[in-house]
């Protein structure tokens, strides 16, 4: 009898001892032959009693080598049962991402840059968690734009991001037209505001869904090491605001966009400040002058509608209603409630018009 407890408190003692490191090596061989990234984790936490697992340090770098920061990086992945769900007779898991870093990098050449991440990344991290996501929460993450090749370099940055998706699977069979939502807000540029509502069926062929986001109070004079490099000025003064609402149906989507920047000032670069830079920022402020109000603010509001595979912004449109807001009626921040597209009604939805029936039919099959 004694031998078997201690026979017992012995295995009990080396799973509880080796797990996290076979939980490591079992997630990281997972990674292992992934296309043109790599990546690893540093340590896994397993929690029986709350059905639960911590994952630390996770990274997803360039296998080139040639960009000198990782794609992604998190220092812990919390993935949990959501045992509120349990009620609802479904399993599904919580997945919270705590201070996760993208890093997008414009480069001169593919071994030197990192825009995007391949589906077949975001499938085999779905495939390792044992449950059905239902909800994901990200804590402040952080999203950069970054040249190092500009001189000076360029990091643009999103900070203080806040993600809060909830009912993605639908577990709690909610009998609506858009059962899951997604709430976002952000710090652009490091002292503006951004939020966003998305109201989504993921069940669909082609999601469902209807979204407004809006952004406000951006300092110009925060994207002067992008505006160095590809405009080669800078700002003296100036913020942006956007605002736009969107609904998508069976693949085709229609709403608008309606941007505005206030009291853009430009003046060259400091080695510039001599020379055809004077010129140039000139130029840019002359014609900036012909476009805005008499309260100095370029605006205007321009539908976009079209396919999920051919997104359509109507430039005319924009150009007609940059002209209505130079001199004919100043258009004013925030939602357009006299334009807003029109919401789905019915958990299996239908397109809007005939026009967009026939959209929706040549839609192009999926990419399996």
């Amino acid at each position: 009898m004694e031998s078997g407890l201690l026979f017992l408190a012995i295995l009990t003692a080396t799973v509880w001892y080796s797990a996290p490191y076979w939980g490591r090596d079992y997630i990281n061989r997972a990674f292992a032959n992934l296309p043109e990234y790599t990546g690893r984790v540093e340590w896994v936490r397993f929690h029986p009693l709350t059905a639960s697992v911590d994952v630390y340090q996770f990274h997803i770098d360039k296998k080139t080598g040639d960009v000198p920061i990782p794609f992604f990086f998190s220092p812990r992945w919390h993935v949990s049962l959501q045992w509120s769900e349990i009620f609802h007779g479904a399993e599904r898991a919580s997945v919270v991402i705590f201070n996760p870093q993208v890093n997008i990098v414009a480069g001169p050449s593919d071994k030197e840059s990192q825009s995007s991440i391949s589906m077949i990344w975001i499938n085999t991290i779905k495939q390792l968690i044992p449950w059905r996501v239902n909800e994901v929460r990200i804590h402040q993450g952080d999203f950069h734009f970054r040249d190092f090749h500009a001189d000076p370099p360029v990091d643009l940055e999103i900070s203080s991001v806040e993600i809060a998706a909830e009912n993605i699977s639908n577990s709690q069979r909610l009998k609506v037209p858009l059962p899951a939502t997604v709430k976002v807000s952000a710090r652009p540029l490091n002292t503006g505001t951004f939020k966003m509502n998305l109201a989504i069926n993921f069940d669909e062929k082609y999601a469902t869904f209807t979204q407004d986001f809006q952004m406000e109070h951006v300092p110009a004079q925060g994207a002067n090491s992008a505006l160095k490099k590809y405009l080669k000025v800078e700002m003296k003064s100036g913020e942006i605001g956007l605002y736009s609402e969107l609904t998508g149906d069976k693949g085709v989507y229609h709403g608008y966009v309606k941007p505005f920047f206030y009291h853009f000032e430009f003046m060259p670069k400091p080695e510039d400040r001599h020379g055809p830079g004077v010129i140039w920022a000139g130029v840019l402020n002359t014609v900036k002058g012909l476009f805005q109000n008499h309260e100095k603010v370029i605006a205007t509001e321009a539908p976009i509608s079209g396919r999920i595979d051919q997104p359509d912004v109507d430039g005319w449109g924009a150009f007609l209603g940059v002209l209505w807001n130079a001199y004919i009626e100043a258009l004013k921040p925030g939602f357009d409630p006299d334009h807003s597209p029109p919401v789905p009604t019915d958990t299996v939805t239908t397109p809007q018009s005939p026009t967009t029936q026939q959209e929706a039919e040549t839609l192009p099959e999926k990419k399996k």
